[in-house]
């Protein structure tokens, strides 16, 4: 018995990267994210790779302080996009290029396809998960943002901006969440919530 653990133990130990070693992101993967950015957000800029690719990492946690301030937001913002043009992002949008979470668009609320308490529900169970397998540290959030940059500035080299790229590895180095830009602001009507896929 002792021997099969053992055994076991050690085929695990290969299989599983050491830790705190970093991780080679996917280049296949985070490309084609790129590339889907680029086309369906065309003003989108590095700080909106950023905040899909954190949003992938961590879901929600970042936003989730309070469930009743968080019903009220969400009743407030859906009071006030009501009457706004929320088609340019679709229904259900995958976070990042691992896709662990969803984008929800709310319009899916204001076309009956799913009620305000169920996308709360969802929304507050992202935000409380525990059970990612993705890296939790600042240290390994940093290393793979520093390869997807550089893969996202492959994909699209107009995205290259020294002030915002130091803003940005100064916010993976402190594991810091980060607004969609503004021209992405400006140009669609981005009103959603986090859920797990």
């Amino acid at each position: 018995m002792k021997t099969k653990l053992l055994v076991i133990y050690l085929v695990m130990s290969a299989l599983l990267p050491a830790q705190g070693a970093s991780r080679t992101v996917p280049k296949d993967a985070v490309r084609q994210m790129c590339e889907e950015i680029q086309a369906r957000y065309p003003v989108a800029t590095l700080q909106d790779v950023y905040k899909t690719c954190y949003q992938d990492f961590f879901g929600a946690e970042h936003m989730m302080r309070d469930t009743a301030a968080a019903r009220q937001y969400l009743h407030f913002e859906l009071e006030n996009c009501a009457e706004l043009d929320l088609s340019a992002m679709p229904l259900r949008e995958p976070t990042g290029f691992r896709h662990c979470y969803v984008r929800v668009n709310l319009l899916t609320i204001i076309e009956g396809q799913m009620t305000e308490e169920e996308l709360l529900a969802r929304f507050i169970e992202a935000a409380n998960s525990t059970d990612s397998a993705l890296p939790a540290s600042a240290a390994e959030w940093e290393n793979e943002w520093q390869q997807i940059e550089a893969i996202a500035l492959q994909v699209n080299p107009d995205w290259h901006n020294e002030e915002l790229q130091a803003l940005l590895r100064e916010a993976a180095k402190n594991k810091q969440a980060v607004h969609h830009s503004e021209p992405m602001r400006n140009a669609y009507n981005l009103h959603y919530r986090i859920i797990k896929q």
